[in-house]
This record gives C-alpha cells, sequence and structure tokens, in this order.
C-alpha cells in the first residue's frame, strides 16, 4: 500500500492537477478504489489542488464513496462532512447510487442536520449579499455611463489681464506659458532699467568737469567750459531710459498683442462633461481632468479686516 502511494505521488509531480483528476475518475469508475484514493487524495490534502469548485466536489465525493467501500466508514465520513459544507443541498440518487452510498450518507446528513441548516443559512446569505454587489455595481455604471452635460462660464474680463490669463482660460497653455514668460521677461527688464537709473543717479545724473575750476573774485568756481563737461553719467542714465522705454513698449505690444489672440479665441462656455466628452471603459484607470483656468477673489491676509486676494489657477 505504502509502495502504491509513493509511486502515485510520484506520478502526481508528473502530471497536472487536471491530469490527475481526470485519471482518479477513471479508476474510480472502474471499481479500483484503493487507486482511485492514492490519486485523490493528494490533490485535496495537504493543500488544495483543483482550481474548480466542481472538481473539488467530486473529489470529495469519490474518496467518500471509495473509503466507504474499502471499509475505511471514519474516512468516508469526513469526506461527506467536506462534501456537505461545499454543497449542503448536495444528495445521492437513489435510483442511481448503489443502497450502502445513500443510506450511509443519509445518516451523516441526519447526524449533521443542525450544522447543514446553519451552512445553507449563510450561503443563501453570501448569495444575497453577492447579488445586491453586482446591482451596486451596475448601478454605479449605469450612472458613470450617463451623459450628463456640465459647462464652465469663462469671464470676458480675463482676456485683458496680461501674463497669457486669457489663453490659459481659452485652454491654450503652451502659447499662455510663451505669453506670460515673454512679457515676465519684458517687465523685469524695464523695471530694472528704471530702478538701476534711479538708484545711481537719482532724478536727475551728476556733471562733472574734466579740469580743476578756479574761483572767481566772490569765492564761486568758475563755470566749466562746454568741451570739458563729463557727460558718461548722463549718457549711462540716458541709456538705461532708453532700455527702460523699449522694453516697455514691447511688454505693452505683447499684452495688446496676447488681449486681441485671447479674444479671437474665446469660447463663453467650455464643455466638462457631457456627449462630447468620452466616458473611460468600465474597469478603465480614471484619468482627472485638466483644472480649467479661473480666476476669482476671495478673503485675502487673516490678519487684515478688509481685504481681497487674486487666486490664479490652471
Amino acid at each position: 500500500m505504502n509502495t502504491a502511494i509513493l509511486f502515485f505521488t510520484m506520478m502526481a509531480a508528473l502530471l497536472s492537477p487536471a491530469q490527475e483528476f481526470d485519471r482518479g475518475r477513471i479508476a474510480f469508475g472502474r471499481g479500483e478504489y484503493q487507486r482511485a484514493i492514492a490519486i485523490l487524495r493528494p490533490l485535496l490534502y495537504p493543500d488544495l489542488r483543483l482550481d474548480s469548485e466542481g472538481e473539488v466536489v467530486q473529489a470529495h465525493r469519490m474518496l467518500g464513496v471509495a473509503n466507504l467501500f474499502e471499509g475505511r466508514p471514519a474516512e468516508a465520513k469526513i469526506e461527506f462532512r467536506k462534501l456537505l459544507e461545499l454543497r449542503p443541498d448536495y444528495r445521492f440518487d437513489p435510483l442511481l447510487d448503489p443502497p450502502r452510498v445513500v443510506d450511509f450518507f443519509n445518516n451523516v446528513v441526519r447526524e449533521e442536520e443542525d450544522e447543514i441548516a446553519a451552512l445553507e443559512a449563510k450561503r443563501k446569505k453570501q448569495q444575497a449579499e453577492q447579488a445586491a454587489q453586482r446591482l451596486l455595481e451596475a448601478e454605479r455604471l449605469r450612472v458613470a455611463s450617463a451623459k450628463v452635460v456640465v459647462y464652465e462660464r469663462h469671464s470676458y474680463a480675463l482676456n485683458f489681464v496680461p501674463f497669457g490669463v486669457g489663453q490659459f482660460q481659452n485652454g491654450q497653455r503652451r502659447k499662455g506659458w510663451l505669453f506670460a514668460g515673454t512679457e515676465a521677461g519684458l517687465g523685469v527688464i524695464s523695471v530694472g532699467a528704471f530702478t538701476t537709473n534711479f538708484l545711481l543717479f537719482g532724478v536727475r545724473p551728476h556733471r562733472r568737469c574734466l579740469i580743476v575750476q578756479n574761483s572767481d573774485v566772490g569765492g564761486l568756481p568758475q563755470p566749466c567750459p562746454a568741451d570739458k563737461i563729463d557727460h558718461s553719467d548722463e549718457d549711462l542714465s540716458r541709456n538705461l531710459l532708453r532700455l527702460q522705454l523699449v522694453s516697455g513698449g514691447l511688454f505693452l505690444a505683447a499684452a495688446i498683442w496676447g488681449a486681441i489672440d485671447s479674444v479671437r479665441h474665446y469660447q463663453e462656455r467650455e464643455l466638462l462633461e457631457g456627449p462630447g466628452a468620452a466616458a473611460p471603459p468600465p474597469g478603465a484607470a480614471s484619468t482627472p481632468k485638466p483644472q480649467a483656468t479661473r480666476l476669482q477673489f476671495q478673503p485675502g491676509i487673516p490678519a487684515s479686516p478688509v481685504g481681497l486676494a487674486l487666486a490664479w489657477t490652471f
């Protein structure tokens, strides 16, 4: 017997569980119960190797009948109890199955009547929960696939805000970054030129005389000859002023260009959800929508009793 079990265990290592199950079912059908037990038992113990619940039920059934005919009622009762745990309503057919098997199994059913009733109630509860879960999932998919039209209104005034705000509102992000970067750079140059000019020369640049000025009879310095006046500070101040005006003018031109472009592509309403927005297929990972550009006023610094802050999101 031990040699047979060892042989079938080695064979099981070479064949798939499905193939082993078929071999065990053929041996059981031929009445080779000892061989059927040696083949089927490793498929259930110590670890379950069968994938189908139907195969597991049939394996316990065949093991119970085989053990009963091999004179092992205790092992047969264990297998029939396992069978009832999986299928509490399972019964042998008196017209097709041997009377010995039918009577033995019915005795097991009577002994385990209370436990079988509890298992049946638990199975029905699980079925009801699964049905409710399927209904909830179907309702969720129905709601997700519903075509709800959602629009967002755009502000016309934002078309005239510099730094690409109008382009961001119209969904032209690349163009918005281009206007924002260009205008920011020109603005920094213009403000920097003005600040440098003011810090170096104040309101008016100074003129120095390149020669020593003698004093007149009144003790005051004599006027510096025109060809000896140093105009270097004045020239630098004039160049900084030109840079300031040119960069400021370019900033203004870019801002006007951006406003015109934004007005040309302005749309009063943007479709966020609806027939024009494609819904993802069921089970697909949801992709977050890009957030629309918004410009809104909200309470400003907490320490200030009255204040407004400008929030820009894109």
